[in-house]
This record gives C-alpha cells, sequence and structure tokens, in this order.
C-alpha cells in the first residue's frame, strides 16, 4: 500500500507539473484513470478538476471541483475554478455567485482581478451593462491582381479580335491599408440589446493609384437574448468608392437565430435582403435575397481546435428586367477553422466555393454566364499585449464561361490590429 501512495502522489506531482506548462490534455489524460480510486482526495480532485476545465470538459471539472468543496468549503482557488466551470456550462447566474463568494473569503490581489474580469465578462455576455468597443489596424501586402481582371490580352469576337485595355488586365502592385472602427451594444429592456458600429477602411496602390479604394459601412439593431437561443436583427448600410468615386452604395437588413446546443456546440440561420446601388451604371441596380445557415464546433484539448460549416443560396434580380444577364442564383458554402498553437499563437485556415448561374445572355457573347468561384486562405496570428499581428496568404479563383469575367487572384500580407474594450 505505501508504494501505491508513493506512485499516486508522484503522478500528482507530475500533473502539477504539466498544469504548470499549460499541457492540460497531458495532465487530464494522466489523471483520468485515477478518478475512480482517488475521487474525494481533495489535492487530486483539485488538479483534475483544474485539467477537466481546461481540456474543455466542463462537466467533469464541476463533479471534481464540488468534492474538493465539500471537504474544504473556504478553498478559495477551487471556488473561483469551479465558478469558471458554471461560467463554461452557460450558468451564469450560478457563476456569479460563486464568484461572489470567493471575493468574501478575500483572495489574493491577482485573484481578485481575474474573478472581477469574470464578473465583468458575465455582465457584458448578458448584456446587464453597456460596452464599447473600437479598433485599428494597418496592413501592407502584394496583390497580384488588384482589379480582379482577366490575364488574356485579348480574345476572338465576331470573327476578329478584341484587344483589352491595360487597366481592363490584371494588374499586380503592392499596397497598403488602413482600417477603423467602433461599435457599442448597451440593455434596453429585459434580455433586449440595442447596437451600433461604424467601420472605415482605406486601400493605397503603390503605383497604380487608378484602382485605389475605401469603404464606410454601418450598421444598427437589436438583440435578444432567450436562454439557448439568441435573435438578432439589423439594418446596414455599405458605400464602396474607386478612385475617389462611389463605385456601390448597398443597404438592407439582415435576421439571424442562434443556438447554443451544448458548451461546444453552436448552430445557426439567418435572411438577408439588400438592395445594391451602382451610381455610374445603374443598370445594374439590383435585389439581393439571401438565406443560410451554419455549425460551429471546439473540439477538446489545450490547442482549443474550432471547426465552422455554413451554407447559403440566394438570388440576384436586376431591377430593370431588361438587363437579365445580370439576373442570377447564388449557391455556396464556407469552411474553416482555427488551432491555439501556445496561449499567443493561433493557426486558421478559411475556404469557400460559390456557383453564380446566370439568366440571360451576355452581350457580345451569345451566351449566359455561368461563374464558379473557389477562394482559401491561412494565415497566423500573433496575440501579443498590445497588437495583434496577423500574416497571411489568400487565393482566389473566378472560373467564369466569360472570358472578361474569367481571373484568379494571389494575396500577401500581413496586419497589425489594435482593440479597445471598455
Amino acid at each position: 500500500m505505501p508504494m501505491l501512495a508513493h506512485a499516486a502522489d508522484e503522478s500528482l506531482e507530475k500533473a502539477a507539473a504539466l498544469i504548470k506548462a499549460n499541457k492540460y490534455s497531458a495532465a487530464y489524460d494522466l489523471l483520468e484513470p485515477l478518478e475512480a480510486d482517488r475521487a474525494g482526495d481533495p489535492s487530486f480532485d483539485y488538479l483534475f478538476g483544474v485539467a477537466a476545465l481546461q481540456n474543455g470538459k466542463a462537466t467533469r471539472a464541476v463533479f471534481a471541483l464540488e468534492r474538493v468543496l465539500a471537504i474544504q468549503p473556504n478553498n478559495t482557488d477551487a471556488r473561483a475554478f469551479i465558478a469558471r466551470a458554471y461560467f463554461q456550462l452557460g450558468e451564469k447566474d450560478t457563476a456569479k455567485t460563486e464568484f461572489k463568494y470567493t471575493l468574501e473569503q478575500k483572495p489574493s490581489p491577482a485573484l481578485s482581478k481575474a474573478i472581477n474580469d469574470y464578473m465583468t465578462a458575465i455582465d457584458k455576455s448578458l448584456g446587464l451593462i453597456t460596452t464599447y468597443n473600437a479598433y485599428i489596424e494597418a496592413t501592407y501586402g502584394y496583390d497580384t491582381n488588384i482589379n480582379s481582371a482577366t490575364g488574356v490580352n485579348g480574345f476572338p469576337l465576331l470573327g476578329g479580335t478584341v484587344i483589352l485595355d491595360k487597366n481592363a488586365r490584371e494588374i499586380s502592385d503592392n499596397f497598403m491599408s488602413a482600417n477603423a472602427g467602433a461599435s457599442f451594444r448597451t440593455p434596453i429592456a429585459k434580455d433586449i440589446d440595442f447596437f451600433a458600429g461604424v467601420n472605415g477602411m482605406m486601400r493605397v496602390n503603390l503605383h497604380e493609384e487608378l484602382f485605389d479604394t475605401k469603404s464606410y459601412d454601418a450598421n444598427a439593431g437589436l438583440r435578444i437574448k432567450q436562454a439557448i437561443d439568441t435573435y438578432t436583427v439589423a439594418l446596414q448600410d455599405s458605400n464602396f468608392y474607386v478612385d475617389s468615386v462611389r463605385y456601390r452604395h448597398a443597404y438592407g437588413v439582415t435576421g439571424q437565430w442562434q443556438r447554443d446546443l451544448s458548451a461546444t456546440d453552436q448552430v445557426n440561420a439567418f435572411a438577408q435582403f439588400t438592395k445594391i446601388k451602382y451610381p455610374d451604371n445603374d443598370i445594374r441596380d439590383a435585389k439581393r435575397y439571401v438565406a443560410g445557415g451554419g455549425w460551429a464546433h471546439v473540439f477538446s484539448g489545450d490547442k482549443t481546435p474550432v471547426l465552422f460549416l455554413s451554407g447559403y443560396l440566394g438570388k440576384e434580380k436586376p431591377e430593370d428586367s431588361s438587363f437579365d444577364q445580370f439576373d442570377n442564383n447564388i449557391y455556396g458554402a464556407r469552411a474553416g477553422g482555427q488551432v491555439t498553437l501556445t496561449p499567443h499563437w493561433v493557426t486558421f485556415a478559411n475556404s469557400s466555393y460559390e456557383y453564380r448561374d446566370y439568366k440571360g445572355d451576355e452581350p457580345f457573347f451569345s451566351k449566359a454566364r455561368e461563374d464558379k468561384q473557389y477562394d482559401a486562405s491561412v494565415g497566423l496570428r500573433y496575440l501579443g499585449k498590445i497588437w495583434t499581428i496577423k500574416p497571411q496568404i489568400s487565393y482566389l479563383k473566378n472560373d467564369s464561361n466569360i472570358v472578361v469575367n474569367d481571373f484568379d487572384r494571389t494575396l500577401l500580407s500581413v496586419s497589425f490590429r489594435h482593440d479597445f474594450n471598455w
């Protein structure tokens, strides 16, 4: 028996070292087989509860930490961790009660600050207080096709050859961009929030000023929270400029339903109506209808892998029905995810596919347009104390049966972003 006790103590020492090194998955795997024999030992239960919590197993953490508190009701560390577990499980009122009780025990200044931060996060998530957010972002990069144009010099037409102007063919350039935005959310009734935000972007090419762009957008709406369901409705307005001339104005409304199936799974459905105006090309003015849904999952493990999948379909209909070459059906899908490599480094990847089937024939080409658009990106995020740094590479291919709409594009960039939250 003494040898078994010594082996168990060695396991606890090793688990404590793994937890200190943020190797929570390894600590959990070490302790989980011992639970049947060691449950009821506060030293074991505390370490097992912490490892389970940090490994995404909040329910197991609650059971283990409850056993600790049954024997050591004044163990402030265990009570703080069980409050975090309740928070992860969505039991936010219970989490607040446990956090408040822990504060009454006069914990260390560091633990008190962490608890107050969690309680503020709970109040924010419950919409009990007004929150403000803002960000600034600067990006430098290289774009192989800044004007999203075809790579061919010309194409046959009506027995001859059309030679494309330089600006109608793909142009590569380095670019710099600046983004900034601000938003707020405030409760207006029980479980109902009002939110609003504005964003702005300016992108400058190193040589090709003709294709400099900028955009401004704003949104405002209501969010209704009911247990595991969240309903959102928002009005949106967006303006996009090319060479300081307004190219497109879009405005509309979006509605979304979101359900938390568990602490690790979430589904949503959405519908959107947008009216699109082209000030210098009003034959393209259109109404767009889009609806879709998605699923997101957080996997267990100390790297917290996240996966999301979504699909949508839509219709874009020109306001002038005589220009039915712009009338198209839209079908799309997206997938992506991220993995936390270290507390400061996150890697991510995203991809999408969109198929657009146009109704009327394109003038001069005597056939209806058909596009298959592929998009993929991979990158890293470095989460620093002040700045988030994001190097990224992305590729887009629009495979079209109309030569002037057939193009591909690769972007290499690095972004520096700072967020403000209060």
